[in-house]
């Protein structure tokens, strides 16, 4: 069981931040599996019945505020999940402290705060990681083994309509490309719809479709766009429809009826023999299975003439039950990205996703943002200079929770309490 990755001589001592629904349902499970790698030795969470809760489920001592935490060090490292305006504070305080941190996605909230947190990071001699599953779930991982084979030639194209745009998507794409792109552009449109709630806090009565586009070195060219990605007003729902498009075929991945989160897909391809005569018409369809056996998801491939090509579960025997996730396959990315997070603090392999890939996921968010504010207008790779998309958002957290985002201590006060 769970062999395929180089075990510490001593796990990773964390703590947890955050005791909200996410840490409870996703990570609470996960983490007696993973003990080789990492042993949690404490909670904390500001609101202490969230913390007491999720501090009896692991069997660890509980904290409600970060600065007793430190104080008493009992770990080595933190994982961070909590809410999006908390994660700068949070990581800064903690990489100011020697504490090495793995903080959810998104990241931050603005680039000047992406990049205090790896200065501070840097200055300190600790890891700043995001916790990014994305580019780890099964479908890009079969993807980027087609790709590394070459079956379909040069994949130049990836079309993705209602997926998820944003940091999440970026993420996929830097490590499809293995590189940063170069430029983006974006147009985004809104329009009234009629009025309702999606769920008892969250209130609906416009939507707005995104559009973006980003430009890749060796002539990569990537457009992400969507809507709304959970089906609202009968849209289609995640993961929406995605291609990969290839100089022989395409790999295509989506909802099959647009209404369920499970996606299925198959890889078109046009033979040598029917090349002369089928007018382009891909005449070879491979379908992508998915295997599972009694709860647990074992592995993703597709059989082709070169061979079969997947990937396989890399936790083999983690059973984390039938109520874990809507998807069998959920916890392996999420695991996948704790033990790599492990042991690249231990210095036993580098990490799969840097902080400079985190940031450029954020440039991409962020710049997108940018070019809709100035009607589509390209925007070169890295960002430079001020940003009117940063400035907004630095607002509009200052009028939110009355303080400046960028001042740790003053938001490290602000709770943010969540069912």
């Amino acid at each position: 069981m769970m062999n395929s990755f180089v075990r510490p001589n001593e796990p990773l001592k964390v703590a947890l931040i955050g005791a909200g629904q996410r840490s409870r349902t996703v990570y609470a499970p996960l983490l007696p599996w993973l003990t080789p790698w990492v042993q949690v030795v404490a909670v904390c969470d500001p609101v202490r019945e969230h913390a007491d809760n999720l501090a009896k489920m692991l069997d660890v001592p509980a904290f409600y505020d970060i600065r007793d935490l430190v104080k008493a060090r009992p770990m080595e490292a933190a994982i961070v999940v909590t809410p999006i305006p908390s994660h700068h504070s949070i990581s800064v305080y903690l990489s100011s402290h020697g504490v090495h941190n793995l903080v959810e996605t998104s990241w931050c909230s603005m680039i000047i705060q992406a990049r205090d947190m790896i200065e501070t990071a840097k200055k300190n001699n600790v890891l700043v990681r995001v916790a990014e599953n994305f580019f780890r779930f099964p479908i890009d991982r079969l993807v980027q083994a087609i790709k590394a084979n070459g079956f379909l030639g040069d994949i130049k194209r990836i079309v993705s309509y209602n997926d998820h745009t944003g940091f999440h998507n970026n993420s996929r794409w830097i490590v499809f490309a293995g590189s940063h792109p170069t430029w983006v552009q974006s147009v985004e449109h809104t329009m009234p719809t009629v009025a309702f709630h999606s769920t008892p806090e969250r209130f609906h009565q416009d939507e707005t479709y995104r559009a973006r586009f980003f430009w890749f070195a060796d002539n990569l060219l990537v457009m992400d766009h969507a809507a709304n990605i959970k089906g609202f007003l009968g849209r289609q729902m995640r993961p929406g429809l995605t291609e990969w498009q290839g100089a022989r075929g395409t790999v295509v991945w989506s909802s099959p009826d647009g209404k369920t989160w499970t996606g299925v897909g198959e890889v078109r391809y046009l033979s040598d023999v029917a090349l002369p005569t089928s007018r382009g018409i891909a005449d070879q369809v491979f379908p992508i299975i998915m295997e599972q056996s009694e709860g647990q998801w074992d592995r993703i491939y597709v059989d082709l003439p070169v061979g079969r090509l997947g990937y396989d579960n890399r936790f083999m025997g983690m059973s984390l039950g039938p109520t874990y996730h809507r998807h069998p396959w959920y916890g392996v990315p999420v695991a996948e990205h704790i033990v790599d997070f492990a042991l690249a603090v231990k210095g036993l392999r580098p990490s799969e996703f840097n902080e400079h890939d985190a940031l450029m996921s954020l440039m991409m968010e962020i710049g997108a943002r940018e070019s809709a504010l100035h009607e589509g207008r390209r925007l070169a790779l890295p960002l430079s200079g001020d940003l009117e998309a940063d400035s907004i958002e630095r607002a509009k957290q200052k009028s939110l929770y009355g303080v400046d985002p960028m001042d740790v201590e003053a938001m490290l006060a602000i709770s943010y309490p969540k069912p």
